[in-house]
């Protein structure tokens, strides 16, 4: 072994190949080409005198060697972050940080009413906002790169070393623009939806998953043009241009629907309900800034759940 050649780069590889279980997924997790994540990661085994992955027909596992270097890997990660994040709020003194990671349904309503809390009581606030799929920011998180996920509960494979706190459950709801030839009628069936355009999230997600098996239950299979997308700004741009219709997290859509941009499909998707809320590292103590964060965020639902309106 020859130590002097690791370095951070392939400590944050292997922390996302064990993570997505997929060199695909860790690529564009970690902003790379899948050949380069195969070459840092070969690399990373001549360090280690081991073989650290299986390539499998769907994807990679680790070996024991490789189980063993991740956990060591992920804790020096995180604690390196954690010690950066220490001594830049050492140097700001009274500054509160906070890095959060937010799935579209929270960032649409809960996220932006918590932070104006926060910015009001802390005016020294500095704040991260980081956007991605459920797996990208729950690698994220176990890294140390943000404090805390707030959205829909991820995969249970993706939880280990997380838990999650849960604090509302919703659907999600199909939507169209207003003059949509759906949108009026009671009830129409859901073989319906194949005529037109169907926005849903990115496929590997665990919403993309609900979406595709609410379909496939009811004997639907996707229609022919799917636009894979989670940006609520492009989405809404699209849908004001065409017919196509959005299978969305309540959340994400609720804005949208109280401005009268867009309007509910009237399809029953109660099968759909999720639980929403926020994802943490079971190891180590929350930051102050993430702690007054979840205090807002558990404030505006509260305060929302009490006034009746939609609960994202």
């Amino acid at each position: 072994m020859n130590f002097d050649r690791l370095q951070l780069r392939h400590l944050r590889c292997l922390a996302a190949v064990g993570q997505e279980r997929n060199l695909v997924r860790a690529a564009s997790a970690l902003a790379l080409t899948q050949p380069a994540v195969s070459k840092t990661m070969a690399e990373l085994e001549d360090i280690m005198g081991r073989q650290l992955l299986v390539r499998r027909r769907r994807g990679v596992d680790l070996t024991a060697a490789g189980e063993v270097l991740l956990r060591h890997a992920v804790a020096t990660l995180r604690g390196l972050r954690e010690g950066l994040t220490q001594a830049l709020d050492e140097a700001e003194g009274e500054q509160l940080r906070v890095a959060v990671g937010a799935l579209p349904n929270m960032a649409a309503g809960v996220l932006p009413d918590a932070i104006a809390l926060l910015v009001a009581e802390h005016p020294q606030l500095r704040v991260r906002v980081v956007s991605g799929t459920n797996a990208q920011l729950m690698a994220q998180l176990r890294q140390g790169e943000i404090d805390l996920v707030v959205g829909r509960l991820a995969q249970p494979a993706a939880l280990v070393d997380l838990s999650f706190q849960q604090l509302y459950s919703e659907p999600l709801l199909l939507v169209a623009r207003p003059g949509h030839p759906l949108v009026g009628q009671q009830q129409p069936p859901v073989a319906a939806l194949a005529a037109y355009p169907l926005v849903v999230p990115l496929q590997g997600t665990l919403v993309r998953d609900t979406a595709d098996a609410f379909l496939y239950a009811r004997g639907n299979a996707l229609p022919g043009a799917v636009v894979e997308a989670t940006d609520n700004s492009f989405i809404l741009g699209l849908l004001g241009r065409t017919d196509g219709i959005w299978f969305a997290p309540k959340g994400a859509a609720d804005s949208a629907l109280a401005e009268g941009a867009l309007v509910r499909i009237d399809v029953d998707t109660r099968a759909t309900d999720g639980p929403v809320g926020i994802t943490w590292r079971r190891t180590g103590e929350p930051g102050d800034g993430a702690r007054r964060l979840a205090d807002a965020i558990g404030r505006v639902v509260r305060r929302r759940s009490g006034e009746g309106r939609p609960e994202a």
